[in-house]
Order: C-alpha cells, then structure tokens, then sequence
C-alpha cells in the first residue's frame, strides 16, 4: 500500500512539474544529437579498430535502433572520407562533442524542476553537461559493443549504470544511495514493460507501410519520449521517498478537507503507516501542554475538540479548535515557549508532527500555510473578543 501511494504521488507530481514537457524536450535533443553521436563513435571505432575492419563494419551495423532513420553506411563513409586521421580528426570531432551536449543540457533542465537548488559554481555547471554527453556517447557505444556479443543483460546493466550516475551527479545536493537504487530500478522496470507493451500493440510494418522514413521516426521518437518520462519519474520517485512523511501527510490533509471523496482518493483517506507513529489519544479533560511549557511539535486534530486557555487551571478558555486544524503552530514561528495552555474538549485523536517533519510540509505544499494563517487569525479574532467583552 505505501509502494501504490508513492507511485501515485509521483505521478501527480510529474503532471505538476510539466514532466512530460521536460522528457518530449529530451527526446528532441536527443534526436538533435544522436547524429553528431554517431560520427563520434564511428569515428573512435574505426581508429581503434583500423587493423580489423571487419570488426568496425559488424560492430557500426548493429545500430539498429537509428539505422531505420538514417543510412548509417552512407553516413558514416562519407563522415570518415572527409575527416583527417590523427590529431586533427579528433580537433573535428570536438565540435560533433560540443553538439552532442543537446542532449545532456536537457536533462539537467528536466531534472533541476526535480531537485532545485542554487548553481553558484558556473564550471561544476559546464563540466556536468559535458560529462553527461560523454556519459551518452559512452553508453551508446558500450551498447554497441554488447548488441555485437548479443548480450542483452549488460545493455541493461549499463542503461541502469547510467541511470545511476545521472541521479547521482546531476542534483546539486547529491542523493542517497537507499533512494537512488529503487528510482533507477523503477525507471528500467516501468521502460520495460512499455517497450514490451508497445512493440506488441503497434505494428511497425503498418507505419512503414503508410508513412515510411517518417513512420519509423515516429516510432523511434515515441520509445524515446517514453525513456526519458520513466527516467525523470525515477527522479521523482527519489524526491518522494526523500520527503515521504511530507508528502503523505499533505495527501491525507488535502483528502479530508474534501467534503466529497472520489474513489481514488479513498487512497489516502487514512492516516498512512509512516505517520501512524506520531498518532496519539486523550482522553476528555485531558491537559496537551501548558502555558509557558516548552515544545517543538505541531499538532493536527483527527478527530474530536480541543480548548484553549489562557491559565494553568484551563478556566478561562478564549477558543475551540475543532478536527482539520492544526495547533501549537505559534510556537514553531515565534521560537518561544507555550503561548497558552490546550486542553482536550472531547476525546481527542491527535497527530504529533516533528518539527523537522512540519518544517518539510510548510516547504512543500503552499495550502497548508494558508489553513494554518487562517486557523491562527480566527484564535486571534476570538482572544480579542473575550479581551473586549
């Protein structure tokens, strides 16, 4: 059940952060680059390979993936009759190199909406975009390589590998490993199960039939988008299980100031299990805290009344709070002790939020600030009032 709720929240947040925009801009600087890519490696191929011709030939052939879209053959005779051998071929490539970065610059754009953050250092910046194109022609031409040996299992070995680096070295924050690991496993499950789905649905005869060069384009293109969606949702899915507890709690606020709940939202409609530990009752009468106590936590209300006095005895009572609202909230903004004393009205069920915890929910989700000012202006209404009277 946690596993179904994460997912479902990352794919709403990737409807929210325009995720699908920042993957169709990938899969175009991909295409952009994919071109100069290929010269790269023909052109690192047949140098390294220049006593074993046959080998350069099978191993440049097996690009199957592109040579639906391009003449690969004619591509790559004509790139390597035009390019000098030696040092000033590899001067010519470095501008194929320069071009190839479409690509990386577009995943760091899809990524910094994930994990945003200040660049102040403007070389990290540049070394990362061409590291990540280095990144993209290395792992295309180890795909190569496996495609020759037939070795499906360490194609995806280095899809995952690459996965790997890129979620590591791409925020400016670094990520854990302990949320690393089961995005990028998620990403190559979910590309996976796509591919599989896809070529089994679509019938590529059918395209090439009727659209052709363009068909075959199309379809290329439509692998390619969905890679880079399942790529910047392992990102995502890095993001929630970093902020997890935030993330389910906002959910379950949002669900229950809901005056109707739809059936997907039934999800969500109870305490989730990482917040079930902060859950706590009491009983009527019961005292929560006392004016000038100290505390850090904030409280929620899940289901009953709490009162708000302004004595030790709980006398003088200026307020109710009822469920769905939060209390103790002052005290986090004020950095002071307990400005008045909160005494349970009813049976109450609270939830107790850390301070570190309500501090990440404050960050995330600009509505609960709004309901908390509220909350705090009606107390406030309320105090002068009585003060009044």
């Amino acid at each position: 059940m946690l596993t179904l709720q994460r997912f479902w929240i990352c794919f709403e947040l990737c409807g929210k952060n325009g995720l699908t925009n920042h993957a169709a801009a990938s899969a175009y600087g991909f295409l952009l680059s994919a071109a100069p890519v290929l010269l790269i490696i023909s052109f690192f191929v047949s140098n390294a390979l220049a006593h074993s011709p046959e080998l350069a030939a099978e191993i440049l052939a097996q690009i199957g993936f592109l040579s639906d879209v391009f003449n690969v053959g004619d591509f790559f005779s004509n790139f390597q009759s035009q390019v000098n051998p030696g040092l000033a071929g590899l001067i010519s490539v470095i501008p194929l190199f320069w071009t190839a970065r479409l690509c990386a610059i577009y995943i760091q754009r899809g990524l910094s909406v994930i994990f945003p953050g200040s660049q102040s250092n403007p070389f990290r910046a540049a070394a990362l975009t061409l590291g990540l194109g280095f990144i993209i022609i290395l792992f295309v031409f180890v795909v190569l390589l496996t495609l020759v040996f037939s070795s499906r299992i360490i194609s995806v070995a280095c899809l995952t590998l690459a996965i790997l680096v890129c979620y590591r070295i791409v925020p400016v924050n670094p990520q854990k490993w302990k949320y690393i690991i089961p995005a990028a496993f998620s990403c190559i499950f979910f590309y996976y199960i796509f591919s599989i789905g896809f070529s089994l649905i679509i019938s590529p005869d059918r395209y090439n039939l009727l659209y052709g060069t363009l068909g075959r384009l199309f379809l290329f293109l439509v692998n390619v988008y969905f890679f880079f969606f399942f790529f910047l949702f392992g990102a995502q899915f890095i993001m929630v299980q970093e902020t997890s507890e935030a993330l389910l709690f906002i959910r379950f606020r949002q669900i229950n100031d809901k005056p109707q709940v739809k059936k997907w939202d039934m999800l969500f409609a109870s305490p989730p299990l990482p917040l079930e530990k902060f859950i706590k009752e009491y009983k009527e009468g019961e005292l929560i805290f006392s004016q000038g106590s100290l505390g850090k936590e904030v409280y929620y209300i899940l289901s009953g009344k709490a009162g708000v006095y302004l004595d030790d005895e709980c006398l003088n009572r200026i307020a109710i709070i009822d469920e769905k609202h939060f209390f103790g909230e002052m005290e986090y903004v004020k950095h002071e002790s307990r400005s008045a004393s909160i005494k349970a009205e009813t049976t109450l069920s609270v939830m107790i939020l850390p301070r570190d915890l309500y501090r990440n929910i404050l960050a995330i989700d600009p509505d609960t600030d709004r309901k908390i000012i509220q909350s705090l202006s009606e107390r406030l209404r309320s105090r002068n009032k009585q003060e009044v009277s």
